[in-house]
């Protein structure tokens, strides 16, 4: 643990209520903030006689808005927060890249769901979508509205590393926040041979609604003795998708959580679909949590 956490700021009101989050949760660990925001430019072009900006223009003109922004940002910690110790980092570069450079750093990078000029769709912004893959730590995505300040953490847990270190993160935040872990485990019941039996699907819904309970176990058993102990947990075993499993046990909690990939799914390019639907759907801050060292 570093004791500090990484706040993206580019002076959205989606930024705002993850500026806002991020206060809350260092007030309650103690940690250090750091607002950042990145920049970039278009560099001078000649095209069919359109010239556009020179790019010392840009430049001067960015850095100063990175500065104006980040001053803001940084005087609304104080009014919030003025115990808080508050940095602030204006860099040239993607955002997303810039973020994943200082989550080596962090605790966790905190981001707003989209950004400036970021239209409410079906897609996530490019900042929020990309930067979860390429962190070194945690990420929180906070959404459009004020989040809560109340409720359990609510965790997506199954059988992969994945899943456990997911539990792991959940159980260390909900120790901070004096709240209960709800550990969601899906299952499946798809096997046609046995729809016509009423008996032997019953059997079988209860066999695999045990097994699903029992991950839960297994996860919990792995962490033991890392405070697992010290925090209420209830076990959710639910029958359908493992996104809608999530989202449908989320309604009343202050935090999501959820791995990068689930069962049997190694690193790749982009988002499991699990972790995205819940980061697309949740209308509550999300933490998207990786394997460690990854």
């Amino acid at each position: 643990m570093t004791g500090r956490i990484v706040v993206g700021i580019d002076g959205s009101e989606q930024s705002r209520y993850a500026l806002e989050w991020a206060v809350a949760r260092a007030r309650l660990g103690g940690e250090e903030l750091e607002l950042l925001h990145a920049y970039s430019f278009t560099p001078p072009i000649d095209f069919f006689g359109y010239h556009g900006a020179a790019a010392g223009q840009q430049v001067a003109w960015f850095m100063e808005f990175s500065e104006e922004v980040l001053s803001a940002a940084q005087q609304r910690v104080r009014e919030l927060a003025p115990e808080l110790t508050c940095t602030t980092t204006s860099k040239l570069g993607h955002p997303a890249v810039m973020l994943a450079e200082a989550s080596a750093a962090a605790d966790v990078v905190v981001v707003g769901r989209r950004g400036l000029g970021g239209a409410a769709s079906v897609l996530m912004g490019s900042v929020s979508n990309r930067l979860p893959v390429e962190s070194k730590g945690p990420v929180v995505v906070v959404g459009d509205d004020e989040p809560p300040t109340g409720g359990p953490i609510v965790v997506g847990v199954d059988d992969s590393p994945f899943g456990t270190n997911a539990l792991r993160y959940a159980l260390a935040e909900a120790a901070v926040r004096k709240t209960r872990v709800r550990a969601v485990a899906a299952y499946d019941l798809t096997d046609q041979a046995i729809q016509g039996d009423p008996e032997l699907v019953a059997r079988a819904r209860a066999d695999v609604e045990a097994d699903a309970e029992g991950t839960i176990t297994r996860a919990l058993g792995e962490l033991h003795g890392m405070g697992a102990a010290s925090v209420g947990v209830d076990r959710v075993a639910v029958e359908g998708r493992a996104a809608d499993a999530i989202l449908a046990h989320a309604d009343d909690a202050q935090l999501v959580v959820v791995g990068t990939h689930g069962k049997g799914l190694v690193r790749r390019a982009l988002l499991g679909s699990v972790s995205r639907q819940v980061l697309n759907d949740a209308d509550r801050p999300v933490a998207i949590v990786d394997l460690p060292d990854s």
